[in-house]
């Protein structure tokens, strides 16, 4: 099925920046069954395009005059097959998957969420089923916390508490598998349906399975294929769709609104 995709992201400040950079990751990743028939990055001056370390294609936006505000318009038009299925399988990728077995700062366990995952996962082969019972317990133990305006904290500090944003909630999945030896890896994208919006969900590397397997860790079930991914990486700060930083300008708002027909 084709998709005409709209993503507006409209940052506001309280007072003129002097300077802002963003590091932006909104053009689809052509696997999957997924195919991009037109994709336009519009952005305020002109932005710089390249492929980072994950495979991600991403557009460098940097803005050195006074601004109060920054809009970002994306539009374009991709093809996604009708069953596009969880599994993605081995990929034309120079990466070995081990290089995801890396923790970072966001997807370090502690000792109970890693004796969590040994429990479920500690027989190999691990297969589909294995992560999916994981995650049927990972939902029992943990509320799903709203992710809009809230920083995100890490597996760690999210599975303590007991409660974790979309993103974090992918970091504990990623965290439990990279403890058993499990390469896993945060990727993000948008969500189709009735409700269309950005989305994160994690790829587990199951030899069983013949390679990666999408799971959406907070339904706790296989990723549902209408998805449009956009980036990979170790956690959410490599994936994420804009990363940002800024000199004065106080507090900026960011308003992100997905569209699709």
């Amino acid at each position: 099925m084709q998709y005409t995709i709209r993503h507006e992201t409209r940052c506001h400040f309280d007072s003129p920046a002097s300077y802002s950079i963003r590091q932006l990751r909104i053009t689809p990743r052509e696997e999957a069954g997924v195919r991009v028939a037109q994709w336009q990055v519009n952005t305020p001056v002109r932005s710089s395009r390249s492929v980072d370390a994950w495979g991600n294609t991403t557009h460098l936006l940097t803005l050195t005059e006074p601004h109060e505000n920054v809009r970002i318009v994306v539009t374009g038009v991709v093809d996604v097959p009708d069953s596009s299925p969880a599994l993605i399988g081995l990929e034309q990728s120079p990466l070995a998957p081990q290089i995801y077995l890396a923790s970072t700062q966001l997807t370090t366990p502690g000792a109970a969420l890693a004796a969590l995952a040994h429990k479920h996962l500690s027989q190999p082969p691990q297969d589909i089923d294995d992560v999916l019972t994981l995650l049927q317990a990972l939902r029992e133990q943990l509320l799903p916390a709203p992710s809009g305006g809230e920083a995100v904290r890490g597996a760690e500090s999210s599975f303590t508490r007991g409660a974790a944003t979309l993103p974090d909630q992918v970091h504990i999945l990623l965290a439990a598998c990279r403890s058993i030896g499990l390469p896993a890896r945060f990727v993000s994208g948008y969500q189709l349906g009735e409700r269309v919006g950005e989305y994160a969900w994690a790829d587990v590397w199951l030899e069983q399975e013949g390679g990666w397997v999408s799971f959406d860790a907070r339904r706790a079930q296989l990723a549902s294929g209408r998805q449009i991914r956009l980036a990979v990486g170790r956690d959410y700060l490599d994936a994420c769709p804009m990363r940002a930083a800024h000199h004065g300008g106080g507090h900026e708002e960011v308003r992100v609104s997905v569209h699709a027909a």
